[in-house]
């Protein structure tokens, strides 16, 4: 009876410390008594952190490819804004119609928007390339070409944005010229026709 109550007592002082080790208590010819529930607690403790570390890596891995696949139309350098959401933070500072969107190549690292409002009124608006942020708005007033431009583009069935959303690849400037989207990634220039988001190679 004195021994059980030693190797219960043993048994436990092995659970509260990890149940690392193993406890024996010897009398005579009997075979040592081993703590195995005690060695089995610690290896449940121990596979756990490691399964929670292998999801959290998975969940990782499948975040990194969701980035992946986001990466069409990704930022032309050197800002993290596309020429896409740059295009849709223009167009909430100020409602009208894009005419054009040229990432600025000076280092200023802006995008620089024209969003026609009627008329010849042209306005062009300044957007932080890493940040998103409006910078800068001037309004034109006599804008030359601007109202038969507007003209032409508004009641098109392919807007500024969808022009850059046909052509795969980092977009530096999509603008409205001779009567269609011209697109440029990189070195290389792209048209979109106003009737439809298909685009052709240039050359």
């Amino acid at each position: 009876m004195k021994r059980n109550a030693v190797i219960a007592a043993l048994t436990a002082v092995a659970v509260i410390g990890g149940g690392a080790a193993a406890v024996a208590v010897s009398s005579g010819d009997e075979a040592p008594a081993t703590a195995a529930s005690a060695d089995r607690v610690g290896l449940v403790s121990e596979q756990g952190p490691t399964a929670t570390a292998d999801r959290d890596d998975d969940q990782d891995d499948d975040r990194d490819d969701r980035d992946d696949r986001d990466d069409k139309g990704a930022a032309a350098g050197p800002g993290n804004v596309t020429a896409a959401q740059a295009i849709a933070a223009a167009l909430k500072h100020t409602s009208g119609t894009v005419l054009s969107a040229d990432l600025d190549d000076d280092g200023d690292a802006r995008w620089e928007i024209e969003v026609a409002t009627g008329g010849s009124t042209v306005h062009e608006i300044d957007v932080d390339s890493t940040s998103g942020k409006v910078l800068r708005a001037e309004t034109d007033r006599d804008e030359d070409d601007a109202a038969a431009e507007l003209a032409a583009v508004k009641g098109a069935k392919v807007s500024a944005r969808d022009a850059v959303d046909a052509v795969d690849g980092a977009v530096t400037s999509v603008e409205f010229d001779d009567g269609r989207w011209e697109v440029e990634v990189g070195e290389t220039d792209w048209t979109v026709p106003l009737d439809a988001p298909r685009a052709s190679r240039e050359g």
